[in-house]
């Protein structure tokens, strides 16, 4: 029953978005401009809003944070050798890969770590900040890798998209309030408060309508090992790291869950962009989508 509490209300929103999509009731445009609310603005303010009034008594960043960076390097590494021995070539190598690491820590991570108890979730918000520059980082290496050696064009494109996404700005301009123990006056806490709300049922909306209306199609066989790769294969690697490290029980669980989430689905745009199979990372996103329910699941039941 515990274990419903928190991933059921998660589930049946997506669910909502992905049945009001089927029936065609969102209006043209609407579903772009709410990505774009909350990519832009909601989340963004929560995690801004979660930072500048967390407790302080929390300070296990360092441990999350290093697990995480060695499971992405490791994931990494191992995926680049899988996809080569299941027969990936070319500029899908990069996509492959991409696709079996790059999680959605905006739309299912953020939102599902404010509703889990017992976690350690100002250290899981200051971790997601690096982390989400090393998946775009990665992620832009990996692509144009595939396809040639990176050059100067590569090297500005990954700096570009360093720069200017709004929720590692959120997590620096945030982390620095947290660190520097300041305070925010009573009215703009509050307002931002009030916009954080919108965050979590809008990301979760947006991962329903994104699963009726992203394509499934080209090389399904690939995509499906991808997304087992993403949603199986990444947590144990993280799990198996945590024990070394001796994390205790709430940090471990900050670990395998935010490593469990599904492709993001900012990956299709940057595959799309940089040349990559398209076919692959849409493929991925809604299956690793599908599949992270279950293993999710399982981890909040057993981790």
């Amino acid at each position: 029953m515990a274990l419903l509490s928190v991933l059921a209300p998660i589930l049946l929103v997506i669910a909502l978005g992905a049945f009001l999509e089927w029936r065609r009731f969102f209006g043209s445009g609407f579903v772009h401009g709410a990505n774009r609310l909350t990519y832009w603005v909601a989340l963004p303010v929560l995690v801004l809003h979660s930072l500048a009034t967390a407790s302080r008594a929390e300070t296990e960043v360092a441990g999350v944070l290093g697990v995480l960076m060695g499971a992405t390097l490791v994931g990494i590494a191992l995926a680049w050798i899988v996809a080569r021995l299941i027969g990936v070539e070319g500029s899908a190598v990069g996509t492959w890969v991409q696709a079996a690491f790059r999680g959605n820590l905006t739309f299912v991570g953020l939102p599902l770590l404010l509703t889990l108890p017992d976690v350690p979730r100002t250290a899981a918000i200051l971790a997601l900040g690096p982390l989400l520059v090393v998946y775009n980082g990665m992620s832009v290496i990996l692509l144009l890798a595939s396809r040639a050696p990176v050059d100067g064009s590569g090297v500005r494109l990954m700096l570009r998209e360093l720069i200017r996404n709004p929720i590692i700005l959120a997590c620096v301009l945030g982390g620095a309030v947290y660190l520097l123990d300041l305070r925010l006056s009573l009215p703009l806490e509050l307002a931002l408060g009030q916009i954080a709300k919108m965050a979590v049922p809008l990301a979760l909306l947006s991962i329903g309508s994104a699963l009726v209306a992203t394509p499934l199609q080209g090389n399904v066989r690939r995509a499906v090992l991808a997304a087992c790769f993403k949603s199986i294969v990444s947590p144990l690697i993280g799990l198996g790291l945590a024990r070394l490290a001796q994390l205790d029980p709430g940090t471990t669980r900050v670990v395998v869950v935010l490593l469990a989430c599904p492709t993001a689905g900012i990956s299709y745009t940057m595959v799309r962009e940089l040349g990559g199979d398209q076919a692959i990372a849409a493929g991925t996103i809604v299956i690793s989508t599908l599949l992270s329910a279950l293993t999710l699941a399982a981890i909040l039941a057993w981790v």
